[in-house]
């Protein structure tokens, strides 16, 4: 386990809301895997509204996160699937820095896009641990979705 003041100083420098670091741990020379802690302990279900904190079962999810220095970041997160006590039905937890079924950020997305319109598809697809396709790709399909 790491120390508290450096988990701390990870905390504040990944800048996610009510997201805690527990652990962090290189994994090859130039990527590192950091475990966080959703702190919201209550999750509104989608299916009738009201909130409930049992947990059904516990699921870890690895994204991946902006780049820090020379260093690939990817969180891994637990999350949960919650019972709704009301309806009974079984839900997973929303992460709000991660869109439905993707595997980065939302930070990471918005970085990506942002380079490759200010440089070139390549140079941003090769500069980022996803493809730049791939990303317009599921965002323009969001966007189709939406209307």
């Amino acid at each position: 386990m790491s120390s508290n003041p450096l988990l701390h100083f990870i905390t504040k420098l990944i800048n996610i809301e009510d997201i805690k670091v527990v652990n962090y741990d290189f994994i090859t020379d130039d990527e590192i895997v950091i475990e966080i802690q959703n702190q919201s302990k209550v999750s509104q279900c989608p299916h009738c509204g009201k909130t409930t904190n049992k947990t059904h079962q516990n699921h870890w999810y690895m994204v991946r996160y902006i780049p820090m220095s020379d260093y690939q970041v990817i969180l891994k997160v637990n999350r949960r699937q919650l019972k709704c006590t009301e309806c009974q039905k079984v839900f997973s937890e929303k992460l709000p820095f991660v869109k439905t079924r993707r595997t980065y950020t939302k930070r990471l997305a918005m970085k990506v896009v942002k380079e490759a319109l200010e440089t070139d598809v390549e140079s941003a697809a090769r500069r980022n641990p996803i493809t730049v396709i791939v990303l317009l790709a599921k965002n323009s399909a969001d966007r189709r979705s939406q209307r």
